[in-house]
């Protein structure tokens, strides 16, 4: 079980691997779908909010409820893009969608656009109460591409709450776009040449 008071990374041990509990699935246009239907009436129903019922609300709970908001804005946003995609039956196999699980339990998504420069994270969202699931589904896109023959490089477009977030995980730019370059990045991304791919760190 996933507890609103505190996000499922602070409630386990540290001696605990969250990779342990976490999978990452390639995911079809009607499975993400259905994945994020499922995200945004379930899984993060409005249960997670913080209630706002004396008017005082401190500082954490402001905070909790603006990442809940955000979450589920990026969600409800993507679900309606997939949605469009599946009436029209419109199938771009330039376009990739990745899906985490907690448990079985849909947490996250990913759509990334392979493109002849760098693939693109599109959308990226996941559940308010975990965290590291967001650096998981990038760790997955990075070996997609290098699986692609794209040296694990990424490009995306943040907003601008997540900036540092991106930063902190290798990537560089300025303006509106930032990109990784893995392999430049061996403070952060650890290449396993027995498995053939990269692990963030």
């Amino acid at each position: 079980m996933i507890f609103r008071s505190k996000s499922f990374s602070e409630i386990w041990p540290r001696s605990i691997d969250i990779r342990c509990s976490i999978v990452i699935k390639e995911a079809s246009l009607s499975e993400v779908f259905h994945a994020t239907e499922k995200i945004k009436k379930e899984t993060m129903n409005n249960e997670w909010l913080c209630p706002n019922s004396s008017g005082q609300l401190d500082e954490e709970q402001i905070k909790w409820n603006s990442r809940y908001n955000q979450a589920l804005g990026i969600f409800k946003f993507f679900y309606i893009d997939i949605g469009i995609r599946l009436k029209l039956e419109e199938i771009d196999k330039r376009v990739l969608f990745f899906v985490a699980y907690f448990r079985g339990v849909p947490v996250g998504v990913l759509q990334l656009l392979i493109t002849d420069g760098l693939p693109k994270v599109v959308f990226l969202a996941t559940h308010c109460g975990i965290r590291g699931c967001g650096a998981l589904l990038i760790e997955y896109a990075v070996n997609k591409s290098q699986q692609l023959g794209m040296g694990g490089k990424l490009q995306l477009s943040p907003y601008e709450g997540a900036r540092a977030t991106y930063m902190a995980m290798g990537f560089t730019g300025a303006g509106e776009h930032l990109e990784l370059y893995p392999a430049d990045r061996n403070d952060k991304w650890k290449w396993n040449e027995a498995t053939g791919r990269y692990r963030f760190c």
